[in-house]
């Protein structure tokens, strides 16, 4: 069976995504110092180590670069060979997923006690006049939380990966 024009340009999107995977990051060959030399002298990174700790992550179980290692380089995975640049990437992505994932746990919870709340005040007696508009005004309330919660947000991040 022959196959169609997005069946050949998704082969060709995952054979160039393969490639630009096992050349690296154009910006490795151009660098005067490796990653963990210059981020010892960057007075910020002691900012992502508070902000880690401010979250309940003890400072000293994150990975810090006191050297070029990267003990959970994955060929198969993440290409060549690229030091404590190519951690600090790998945590980037993780750290972006990590956040994502708690996320969307915490929108299900909210979603859900709200949906709890409204089925709650839809079966409540609503005979007396004064109940019946209050019940409404919360529901159109918890409705507008609902929409709320339905919305996509973006944040803004400095480009940290750099391809051809």
């Amino acid at each position: 069976m022959a196959k169609s024009a997005a069946e050949y340009q998704r082969a060709y999107r995952e054979r160039k995504a393969e490639q630009a995977k096992l050349a690296g990051d154009p910006s490795d060959q151009i660098a005067d110092r490796r990653f963990f030399e210059y981020v010892s002298d960057d007075g910020n990174y002691q900012e992502v180590l508070n902000y880690l700790e401010w979250a309940g992550i003890n400072p000293d179980a994150v990975p810090h670069f006191d050297t070029d290692d990267d003990p959970e380089h994955d060929p198969e995975n993440d290409g060549p060979y690229r030091g404590s640049i190519g951690r600090a990437e790998r945590m980037v992505g993780m750290l972006l997923d990590a956040a994502s994932e708690l996320a969307a746990i915490i929108n299900r919870y909210k979603r859900k006690e709200i949906s709890d709340q409204i089925e709650e005040i839809e079966t409540s007696d609503l005979s007396d006049p004064d109940a019946r508009k209050q019940a409404l005004a919360d529901i159109v309330r918890l409705q507008k939380m609902l929409d709320q919660l339905e919305k996509r947000v973006r944040w803004t991040l400095p480009q940290w990966k750099v391809t051809e």
